[in-house]
C-alpha cells in the first residue's frame, strides 16, 4: 500500500500490482457509510475494469462538500455515517478498488467548472477512460455538470440506477434519518454492515477513570457522528476484539462544551491504548444520552449501563 500527495489531492494505493495499468475506470462520491447503493456502483466499476483491464479508482472528498458549505455559513455540519478511515478499510476489506483518491474539498475545488474538473482531475491526474456514476450525480461549480460534459471530453460513461429495498431507495440521507431513531436493524440492512467509526485514541480528561469506568476517546475532529446515545459495541484494536460500551454525544453532565465525543469502555479490560487506531462497531442501543443532576446519579446509571451490556454479550 502506498500514499501519495499531489496538491489538492492525495492518493492511497491499495493494490501495488496495478501500477503498470495505464488507464482508469473511476467512480466519484461521498460514499458516507458505504451502503448497499454504493456497492452497486463498485460492482459495476469492477465489471468495467475487468472487461477493459483498467485500474479501479474511487474519488471521495474530505471534508464532504456539504460540510465545506456549512462551515462557510457557520452552520452545524451534517452527521456522518463513517469517517474517512472507515471508507478506506471497507473498500480494502472487500477488494473493491485499487486506488482511493481523496480530494481536499475547498473553495478552489468547489469553483472548478465541470470542464475544468474533468480535465484537471480525471484526465490530467488520473488518466481516466471510463466513469461509473449514479443517475443523479452532480459535479462542478454549483453542481452544474451534465453527463454530456464527460462525453464531450472523450470519456465513456456508465450510469447506475438507484438501489432499492422494498421500493425504498437506499441513500446516506435515509440512513442518517434512521440513525436519529436508533433503528440499528434497518441501518444494518441498508448498509450491509453495522455502523462503525475508526480513528486514533487520544487523551481526554480521564474523568471516566476517576469515576471507575475508564474509557478510550477517539479523535473526531469536527465530524459529527450520526448516532447519539449509549450503545453496546465491539472495539477492535491491534486485530483484537473487545466487548464494550460506547458513548456518543457531548457528555452534558460533566461538560458545557459544544463538541462531539466518541468514547468506549472495554468491559473488564484496562489497557494503555493511547495513540493506537481503534474501530468502534455499534451493536445495540442502551439508552439516550442524559444530563444528570449530579455525578453520583451519573455513576449509578453508568453501572446500570454496564450491567445491561454484560447481559447483552452473555446472550449474543
Amino acid at each position: 500500500m502506498g500514499f501519495y500527495y499531489e496538491l489538492f489531492m492525495y492518493k492511497i494505493l491499495l493494490n501495488p500490482d496495478i501500477v503498470s495499468l495505464d488507464s482508469a475506470v473511476v467512480t466519484i462520491g461521498n460514499f458516507d457509510g458505504l451502503h448497499l447503493g454504493h456497492l452497486e456502483l463498485f460492482k459495476t466499476l469492477n465489471i468495467v475494469a475487468k472487461k477493459y483491464n483498467y485500474k479501479r479508482v474511487a474519488i471521495t472528498f474530505e471534508p464532504l462538500p456539504l460540510e465545506h458549505f456549512s462551515d462557510i455559513k457557520k452552520e452545524e455540519r451534517l452527521s456522518r455515517l463513517s469517517l474517512l478511515r472507515d471508507k478506506f478499510l471497507l473498500l480494502k476489506k472487500n477488494d473493491l478498488i485499487d486506488e482511493l483518491v481523496v480530494l481536499h474539498f475547498n473553495s478552489r475545488i468547489a469553483n472548478l467548472s465541470p470542464k475544468a474538473f474533468i480535465k484537471e482531475v480525471l484526465l490530467n491526474k488520473l488518466n481516466t477512460s471510463h466513469v461509473v456514476i449514479g443517475h443523479d450525480f452532480k459535479f462542478g461549480k454549483n453542481g452544474g455538470g451534465k453527463i454530456n460534459d464527460f462525453v464531450k471530453l472523450g470519456l465513456e460513461i456508465t450510469l447506475v440506477e438507484p438501489f432499492c429495498i422494498n421500493t425504498e431507495r437506499i441513500s446516506s440521507s435515509i440512513i442518517r434519518n434512521l440513525a436519529t431513531k436508533n433503528d440499528l436493524t434497518l441501518i444494518r440492512n441498508y448498509l450491509g454492515h453495522n455502523l462503525q467509526y475508526t480513528s486514533r485514541v487520544i487523551h481526554g480528561k480521564k474523568l471516566g477513570r476517576k469515576l471507575g469506568v475508564p474509557t478510550i476517546n477517539l479523535s473526531l475532529g469536527r465530524n459529527k457522528p450520526a448516532l447519539w446515545g449509549i450503545y453496546t459495541a465491539y472495539i477492535y484494536i491491534d486485530n483484537k476484539r473487545y466487548n464494550a460500551v460506547a458513548s456518543i454525544g457531548k457528555n452534558p453532565t460533566v461538560s458545557d462544551l459544544d463538541t462531539y465525543k466518541l468514547e468506549g469502555h472495554l468491559l473488564d479490560v484496562d489497557l494503555d491504548l493511547y495513540g493506537k487506531i481503534a474501530t468502534i462497531e455499534i451493536l445495540g442501543f442502551i439508552r439516550d444520552e442524559l444530563k444528570f443532576n449530579d455525578i453520583d446519579s451519573l455513576i449509578r446509571q453508568m453501572q446500570k449501563d454496564l450491567q445491561q451490556a454484560r447481559a447483552y454479550f452473555k446472550e449474543n
